[in-house]
């Protein structure tokens, strides 16, 4: 409920407030707004000012899809109307220059890679929501059946028709994954990563180590800008310790599958050592704001 104190202290913030211009740092759509905001989905942005400062606010009306990297400045425009007629006017932000579309860097693949129980599927999920009109996640093709909780954008597929994609060079990266109650193998196509980039985005893959060895072999190691993350954890067996609280308290998975997951978490973690040429960055999953905000900084345009 509003309260009318509240909105007179926001109108005299806003008549105070200088209005600096800014650049656009991430941008999201909210495609179904919250009562009193109309039922037309509008753009949110994350602008960092001219005075340094960073606001969380409204693009005008008018805006059609804001880069990361445009020039806004700031005007009082009408935000939504109260149920008892009263209009109430904030900031949003208007483009006042575009970034060229051909400084945007779409010729490379963003890799979040680490062991199961490390957060990659959630930090990519916080990704893909703060930069939702600049990167796309990339589908993978599985043989493995549908799960209850599934998030990734899996297209389950038989072996055979896997097999047959493999062998006409449709998928590029693959590899099979242990496991005692079925024969799972995954994979990415490469025509799903070249329309990603046709569109100007950025691809995201939520992967492991063969996977990205083949991403890497196939596309080149320039174009495979790859973060690993580690859980918090000052030894081996603190992370480990880490991870297998994580996994039960997803709840997703049986004792015997946790344990399953935590064999292959040991091999993954020995990766990072084994295998550090093929890691831009590794990051410490400890605080979950922190660690997108590290990755998103090395990751999206400046």
């Amino acid at each position: 409920m509003d309260r009318i104190p509240d909105l007179h202290r926001r109108t005299k913030k806003i008549s105070t407030d200088p209005l600096f211009p800014g650049v656009i740092k991430s941008v999201t759509t909210v495609r179904h707004p919250p009562a009193g905001f109309g039922t037309d989905a509008y753009h949110v942005a994350l602008i960092e000012r001219a005075d340094g400062t960073k606001v969380m606010a409204q693009m005008t009306k008018e805006t059609t899809e804001p880069m990361i990297g445009d020039s806004v400045a700031p005007c009082i425009r009408r935000v939504r109307t109260m149920e008892n007629g009263l209009k109430v006017n904030d900031i949003k932000y208007r483009i006042t220059t575009r970034v060229s579309k051909s400084l945007v860097m779409t010729s490379y693949v963003l890799a979040v890679s680490g062991p199961s129980g490390v957060g990659k599927t959630t930090i990519a999920s916080q990704l893909l929501s703060l930069f939702s009109s600049y990167a796309v996640q990339v589908p993978i093709y599985t043989t493995r059946k549908p799960k209850k909780g599934d998030t990734e954008p899996y297209v389950h597929l038989s072996k055979q028709v896997f097999d047959a994609m493999v062998a006409r060079k449709e998928i590029i990266s693959h590899t099979s994954m242990p496991s005692a109650s079925e024969e799972r193998f995954y994979g990415y196509r490469k025509v799903d990563i070249e329309s990603i980039w046709q569109q100007g985005k950025l691809p995201i893959v939520v992967t492991e180590l063969h996977l990205l060895k083949g991403l890497v072999e196939t596309l080149g190691r320039r174009s495979v800008l790859s973060c690993g993350l580690l859980p918090p954890g000052k030894s081996k067996r603190h992370m480990l310790s880490a991870l297998l609280h994580r996994l039960r308290g997803r709840g997703r998975d049986t004792e015997s599958q946790i344990e399953e997951r935590m064999k292959v978490a040991e091999i993954d973690l020995q990766h990072f050592t084994d295998h550090e040429h093929l890691f831009d960055h590794i990051f410490v999953n400890d605080k979950l704001a922190e660690c997108v905000e590290q990755i998103g900084s090395v990751a999206m345009p400046k």
